[in-house]
């Protein structure tokens, strides 16, 4: 649920595409923008990740599109949220890249996937924008907070969330767990 309202609201919805938000970007790149942004549901983030470069361009966003289009033909909305959230990639913990929900979980909360609270979820989602950067909830815990609580108003919103879920999600901490550098994860480093 916070995935869902962090990045694609109208995921169960829509055949791979938003073609509301795809409107609003081609408006804005005809108006010059340098950049296509702001337009890729779940399924082009996907698509874009597995099979594209990162390279912002109408080319790369048009192959986006098609590849959105067959994965949508050829697997159920829940193997394409599956998939984006083993993949997708939340920033850096000293040495070690983050990718999927269970990696964050553990590498940022210290916990399980399973064992997250609504917050901890929360911040997971709404990271995805900017891992490394204004989003990490290592360098700017109050931007990742700021954020965090954002997701958790897009949650209410749909009803996935009560009004009491969102006051005592809001009010809590962002507490992060401490970086734990463990031998077996790079023997090469620790014993430098």
């Amino acid at each position: 649920d916070a995935l869902t309202a962090a990045e694609d609201q109208r995921f169960f919805s829509h055949w791979g595409i938003d073609p509301v938000r795809l409107v609003g970007a081609l408006v804005s790149s005809v108006r010059g923008a340098n950049r296509v942004r702001g337009t890729s549901t779940i399924t082009q983030q996907l698509a874009r990740n597995f099979f594209l470069t990162p390279d912002r361009s109408l080319r790369r966003k048009f192959n986006e599109i098609f590849i959105s289009f067959l994965l949508e033909q050829r697997l159920t909305k829940q193997q394409i949220l599956t998939m984006y959230s083993n993949e997708v990639y939340l920033g850096q913990r000293g040495s070690f890249s983050i990718h999927g929900f269970g990696e964050g979980a553990a590498a940022y909360f210290g916990k399980d996937l399973g064992a997250v609270t609504l917050p901890e979820a929360a911040t997971l989602a709404g990271i995805i924008p900017a891992p490394n950067g204004v989003y990490s909830p290592v360098k700017h815990p109050e931007d990742a907070k700021k954020r965090r609580n954002l997701v958790l108003n897009a949650m209410r919103s749909l009803g996935t969330i009560t009004d009491k879920e969102l006051e005592d999600a809001r009010k809590a901490e962002l507490q992060v767990a401490p970086l734990r550098v463990d031998a077996s994860d790079a023997p090469y480093l620790v014993d430098f």
